[in-house]
């Protein structure tokens, strides 16, 4: 007995190895299984879908305001390769002239002995990706998604690969004819050829909440230390008319203003030249300050010193947030927003909110100051304040985008009234090159009969999708309207600018081995969908200098993709 006990307990510790390594095994096998059909991961190379997800960039914190900012890297072997990025081996030396987009800082080059400065890498977002997931469901407007570029640069005729994948946002669906305007997306039914056809495309707030851009955070103000400024800073927040706002504190620029008249009233303005080098209320993001790239430059005026000055559409689908704070007094306080001949305006009273609307007479420049020359104000809908309000600050969020206006108070929607754009005008002006010269936003507050403070104030603006350039006609735009047929997708990039996406494909997408008809350049085949970008899980990993890999994520930038 006592030996048959021995033998059995000899013989535990084969089996438990044993059952380790099967184990292991099986674990392989489901891990390769589950790559195989249901998810895949892969790495983003470039910045044509920033700042949704982030190619290969340098994070900045500027040593003035302290706003933290991106800005894409690419090599000089990979300027001209929308696919791939080379990563140097160390730091990459700073380039000239980024400019910090929220105070126009200029970042030095070299440091006070002359040396170059580098500055680390961070490599692309690495996502998951749900594949054939389209086997099951239609993809859908605004997802984003991966599929093999139809866009094959260097393939044999007769015998194309179609092997590079891309990754871009859904636009267009089969059925369906897909016009841009004024950067916006508008749809039609199949063969849709007048402005009449069209509607346009609103994003879902989920989308949306995603894709705001930075103007200016006044949380973030210079504190005078830099020394990099070729010129001054000037708060963009000015006063046009009036007393009562204090926009100071101790005789430096505040945080947070204040206003105290208990009779009287006073407007502030967003004055979006105060500060040159930056292009708050245009397309440009500070993500593309090095790219270098013709698409880059695609609004810019030729021959222009595109450093200093740029002449990009005006972007007025607008996001304006703020804590207001009321402390005394009954008098309104009110925002404006307008977009083109339509101005919307906030209204704060004790205990009620209202949204009105009117029409602009006549705009005057943004910049100057002057009042808008509106017409009767309309009353579009009122509320009760929150019960909650009281004394304690309101949170607001005031926006206009995609022809809707939305008012938020504490993170509650109150209002959210959507209108029709004047789609032949828009169309008739994409056709001229000729924008409405009411297109330059202004954005104001007014303040009257109280005591108040406005506390973390910021604006940011929609993403615009460019229609033209002065050298290509694109896809999407009147002159070149994009029809998709059965099993055809529209896709483009987040980052318009540079994206090298569907508008510019013009190569047919041929394909003798599925024996399927040529199809048009400009559109993505249903056999060539992978699947739908749902979770960033190793966002833009950085590298201790002389390691060649980006090992350390950045964890707190997890996140779903919308």
């Amino acid at each position: 007995m006592a030996e048959t006990t021995a033998t059995k307990k000899d013989s535990e510790p084969e089996a438990n190895y044993k059952e380790t390594v099967e184990s292991i095994l099986v674990a392989f096998i489901l891990a390769f299984i589950f790559r195989a059909f249901v998810v895949e991961a892969f790495v983003i190379p470039t910045g044509s879908m920033a700042p949704t997800l982030y190619g290969a960039h340098m994070r900045l914190t500027c040593p003035d305001c302290g706003y933290t900012f991106d800005v894409g890297y690419q090599s000089p072997q990979s300027a001209n390769d929308d696919d791939d990025i080379d990563m140097p081996d160390d730091l990459a030396q700073r380039p000239p002239n980024i400019r910090c987009p929220n105070c126009a800082y200029t970042f030095p080059t070299q440091d006070a002995q002359g040396r170059p400065i580098g500055q680390p890498l961070r490599f692309g977002d690495r996502i998951l990706v749900l594949k054939y997931l389209f086997l099951v469901q239609n993809p859908q407007r605004w997802d984003v998604v991966v599929f093999k570029s139809p866009d094959e640069k260097h393939h044999v005729p007769e015998d194309p690969e179609y092997g590079q994948n891309y990754i871009k946002r859904l636009i267009g669906t089969p059925g369906e004819s897909i016009c841009i305007l004024d950067g916006d997306i508008y749809k039609g039914n199949f063969k849709a050829s007048t402005s009449k056809d069209f509607h346009i495309e609103r994003k879902p707030k989920f989308v949306q909440d995603r894709l705001w851009r930075l103007v200016y955070n006044n949380d973030f103000i210079p504190q005078g230390p830099a020394t990099s400024r070729p010129d001054a800073w000037h708060e963009p927040w000015q006063i046009s008319d009036g007393t009562g706002w204090s926009l100071q504190r101790n005789g430096k620029p505040s945080r947070d203003f204040n206003f105290n008249n208990a009779n009287g009233s006073s407007t502030l303005f967003f004055n979006d030249t105060a500060n040159r080098g930056v292009f708050p209320l245009t397309d440009w993001i500070s993500y593309d300050q090095i790219t270098g790239t013709e698409k880059e430059q695609q609004h810019s005026t030729p021959g222009s010193d595109s450093d200093i000055t740029r002449d990009g559409p005006s972007v007025s689908d607008l996001k304006f947030s703020c804590f207001y704070t009321r402390k005394s007094g009954d008098g309104a306080m009110r925002m404006y927003l307008t977009k083109l001949d339509h101005c919307f305006v906030a209204e704060f009273k004790p205990g009620k909110i209202s949204l009105f609307e009117a029409k602009i007479n006549a705009s005057s420049n943004g910049a100057t100051g002057k009042g808008l020359d509106l017409g009767p104000l309309t009353l579009k809908e009122s509320a009760d304040l929150p019960k909650s309000a009281g004394a304690a600050p309101l949170q607001i969020d005031f926006m206009n985008y995609d022809y809707d206006v939305i008012l938020r108070v504490d993170g509650k929607v109150i209002f959210d009234k959507p209108y029709e754009p004047d789609v032949k005008t828009l169309w008739d002006q994409a056709i001229s090159r000729k924008p409405d010269p009411m297109a330059r936003p202004e954005i104001r507050i007014t303040s009257e009969r109280q005591a108040c403070s406005i506390e973390h104030l910021s604006l940011w603006h929609d993403i615009y999708y460019g229609n033209f350039n002065y050298h290509v006609t694109f896809w999407a735009s009147p002159e070149k309207l994009m029809h998709l047929n059965a099993g055809e997708y529209f896709v483009l990039g987040d980052n318009s600018l540079i994206s090298g996406d569907a508008r510019y494909w013009n190569q047919p997408i041929l394909l003798p081995r599925e024996g399927l008809p040529d199809t048009q350049g400009g559109r993505v085949p249903a056999s060539f969908m992978l699947g739908k970008a749902f979770f960033v899980y190793w966002p833009a990993g950085y590298r201790p200098p002389f390691i060649p890999k980006g090992i350390i994520p950045d964890f707190g930038e997890m996140r779903f993709i919308h």
